[in-house]
């Protein structure tokens, strides 16, 4: 015998009563008999009928109840593509996680740091994410652009970090928007350049992507060439400010931060190096502090040992926790009825993408 899912059971109801809408069973059911009033009752394949309508009726509203309250599950590459062969390995382990069917995927990273930057390379790329059958987000990691050169070996950061933004990040048919709706930064005239600060909802849960690169944040100590760093640095206080009121005026019950570096616990740097993520740290205990509601950030392993060590647990301070990913993939789900409402549901760490759930 078939199970009765919610499919069947109103499929069965539809057979049972074609032209009969639920609120009409529902007032034929729960409409009160008046005092001294005639009634009459219905025939017995009649009142057969009845009892199987209201029967179905309350199996499919406690089945989809049901199936509102699941967990919200979503999938995480961290560096997925850091492998010998990238493409491949950022292939295989969207292959893995569409078999989860998660609502959506997180992609941190879209090649490794030994990868040479070329357009052909973030046009292959950029194929490989549009052809999923889930939501893609992007979330914009150092390795993307950091050690980008041009063609005489020379420096040129800020140049691949441009065309970034504005032929990948900013292409609005695509990148989960798809199917979720997307909103970026770049879309206020202040803040045009940072397509890839973005933020979306489902379930009363918002999630944002935060441009934080790994390694330290991209501090620049040499004078005059920390511009980037700077004006990136206000761009993201400005972000997480609008996150807040967003937050409060949809009443989200929970929020999810995904970066590319990791900002807990705080690296041990060398000498005279200047911690770059100092700032951030502030900021986001602040805007945990102001949303009061529970609030995850997502980050990535920060350092080579970091990479190949077991995920840690979730480090909670009051409303606000933290968690470092490994490369790989990894399955997190959300429930905002439960009293922990972040949980890992599996992990992998093979850093070719061929990660088990």
């Amino acid at each position: 015998m078939r199970p009765m899912t919610a499919q069947r059971m109103l499929a069965l109801w539809r057979e049972l009563s074609p032209m009969m809408s639920v609120r009409t069973l529902q007032k034929r059911l729960c409409t009160p008999r008046l005092p001294g009033a005639r009634t009459t009752r219905p025939p017995t394949a009649g009142r057969t009928k009845l009892a199987i309508l209201a029967t179905l009726t309350a199996l499919v509203a406690l089945t989809l109840s049901a199936a509102q309250a699941e967990p919200l599950r979503l999938s995480v590459l961290m560096h997925s593509a850091s492998g010998s062969d990238g493409e491949a390995g950022l292939r295989a382990a969207l292959e893995s996680v569409q078999a989860q069917s998660p609502a959506f995927v997180v992609v941190n990273g879209l090649k490794g740091k030994s990868e040479s930057c070329s357009d052909r390379l973030f046009r292959r790329r950029k194929a490989v994410l549009e052809a999923a059958d889930v939501p893609v987000f992007l979330s914009m990691a150092g390795s993307d652009w950091i050690d980008c050169r041009d063609r005489r070996g020379r420096p040129a950061e800020s140049v691949w970090l441009s065309l970034l933004r504005e032929q990948l990040y900013g292409d609005v048919r695509w990148n989960g928007s798809k199917h979720l709706r997307l909103r970026r930064q770049s879309a206020l005239p202040a803040f045009r350049s940072y397509a890839e600060n973005t933020r979306w909802s489902t379930q009363q849960v918002m999630f944002a992507t935060l441009h934080l690169p790994a390694p330290n944040n991209h501090y620049v100590s040499a004078a005059g060439r920390n511009s980037e760093f700077e004006d990136r640095l206000t761009a993201n206080r400005d972000w997480l400010k609008r996150l807040s009121q967003h937050a409060t005026a949809e009443r989200h019950k929970a929020i999810v931060v995904f970066c590319d570096g990791r900002l807990w616990p705080s690296a041990r740097l060398q000498p005279g190096v200047r911690d770059g993520f100092r700032e951030m740290r502030s900021a986001l205990r602040a805007f945990a502090d102001k949303v009061r509601v529970p609030v995850l950030l997502v980050q990535g392993p920060g350092t080579a040992a970091a990479e190949s060590s077991a995920l840690a647990a979730l480090a909670w301070r009051g409303n606000f926790a933290q968690l470092s990913l490994p490369v790989g993939i990894t399955h997190l789900e959300v429930d905002t009825d439960a009293a922990m409402p972040f949980a890992l549901s599996g992990s992998g760490t093979d850093q070719d993408g061929g990660a088990s759930p």
